[in-house]
Parts: structure tokens; sequence; C-alpha cells
């Protein structure tokens, strides 16, 4: 071989190693390297981002949803209470005849009335008062047998002339009661007569009454019942009351509704 082409060999390998070298060089240089994110990697990472913050306020929320709502407290009632009302019955002047046996409801206004204005009266001088009432009725409502809550509601109005203001109040609870005896304020409620189970009544006693709520116990209602001379401070169970809350109902009383009068200053 000539001694040019040896020499000329001896640089084309030298060559090939340099440049094999330095191949090798940038690749192991490149694979050490962490890949650059590329615009799609972004991408995915920022919705994994969100969908994780997602969860979490949704997280939340859930929590905020199952957290129990705060209890209301319950009225300040006083275990016991009683209006100290006078009594007066539905006879006065113990005369029971047609007259006196429908005064039930009148009675009772009577009574709740007399005791917010501060008034007593004489046995004579009740009669007198139930006599303009009876006229009253006449006059403003057309009716004064078996009158419901809301004709008797108008009486108090027109009869007291605004010096007595009344309310009505459907299905009542016994705490709702017990609340407006304890604000001072008498509670007139209708019932099915017969039902209430008072020995003093002729039997077998009116289809229709209503009596007054002027006091309360742990288990019972203490009453002014118009409907007997015995009727003051008559104690009734609650329950018997509540079952047998109705107001008139000329085809059926214990068709009547749930509901009261309640009087106030």
């Amino acid at each position: 071989m000539r001694k040019g082409y040896k020499k000329l060999l001896v640089i084309l390998l030298t060559a090939a190693v340099l440049l094999a070298g330095y191949f090798l060089f940038f690749w192991k240089k490149l694979a050490s390297e962490p890949p650059k994110p590329t615009a799609q990697n972004n991408q995915i990472a920022q919705n994994q981002k969100g969908e994780a913050k997602n969860s979490e306020t949704e997280n939340q929320t859930e929590e905020k949803k199952t957290e129990p709502a705060e209890e209301k407290p319950a009225p300040n009632i006083p275990e016991k209470f009683l209006l100290e009302i006078p009594f007066y019955s539905q006879t006065p002047l113990s005369k029971w005849d047609a007259f006196h046996e429908e005064m039930c409801e009148e009675a009772s206004v009577l009574n709740a009335g007399l005791y917010l204005a501060g008034k007593k009266l004489t046995k004579e001088e009740f009669e007198a008062e139930l006599q303009k009432m009876q006229k009253t009725e006449k006059k403003e409502i057309g009716e004064w047998k078996s009158t419901t809550i809301t004709q008797i509601k108008k009486l108090v109005d027109v009869y007291f002339d605004g010096a007595i203001k009344s309310k009505i109040v459907d299905n009542p609870s016994i705490e709702d009661i017990e609340t407006e005896i304890s604000a001072g304020n008498p509670v007139i409620i209708p019932l099915s007569g017969r039902d209430i189970g008072n020995p003093n009544f002729t039997p077998p006693g009116p289809v229709y009454h209503m009596l007054v709520i002027k006091g309360y116990d742990s288990q019972n209602f203490i009453t002014n019942d118009v409907g007997t001379r015995k009727g003051n401070s008559y104690v009734y169970k609650k329950e018997v009351l509540m079952k047998n809350m109705h107001d008139w109902n000329k085809k059926n009383i214990h068709a009547g509704g749930k509901r009261i009068l309640v009087l106030t200053k």
C-alpha cells in the first residue's frame, strides 16, 4: 500500500472516532434531561388542577348542605299559670230556660272581656249584659243561637267597641294556648259539649259548648266553664279539650274546625 493511502486512511479513521464520540456525548446528555412540557401537556395539567379544585369546592358545598339547621329555642313558657278571672255562669240568676241555655258563647266572652277591662259585676248586672249582647247579635250578626268563632269575634269587636281586641287562631297547639294564657290573654274554645265529660251538665249535655281557658298546669287546662254553676276554675285534661275542640257545624259538630278565639287588651 502506498504511503499516501495509509495516511489518508488514518485521517479518516480518526475523524470517524471523533465523530462517534461527539454523537455519543450529546446522546447521553439529551437522555439525562427531563422532557420539556408541550402545550398539550400544559393543558392536561391545568385541567387536572381545575378538576381537583372543583372537587374540593363540591365537597365543601356538600358539607354545608349536610350541616344540621339550628333549632329555634322554645318559647319561655311557665310550667303553670292562672289568670284570676272572676266567674259568672251563663245563668247568673240560676234560671235555666231556653234563652240561657244558648248563652255559653256570650257568657264566655263576658267572663274574658270583663277581666281584661278590669271590671266586676253583680249577678244582676251580668244578666243585664247578657240581654244586651243578644240584642247586639240580632242586629249585627242576625243569629244568637249556636254562633261560630267568627261570629263571636264580630260580637267582641262590636260590643267592646275596640276596647277589647280579639284574634282567631286556627289549629292551635297546647303550646299556642299556654303562650296566650301566660301572656295574660284569655282563650275562648268551642267544643263538642257531650264529649268533654263534665258530670255537672244535665244529661246528655249540650251538643255545642264554649268556655274560657284561664290557666294550665303540667296536665290540665283550668277553665271558667260557664255551663254549670260549679264551673269556677273547673279542670279538664288538656287532651280532652284538644280532642273535642270543634267550631259550630250545623250538620255535624265533629266536622267543625279546630280554632280558638283569643282576647287581648
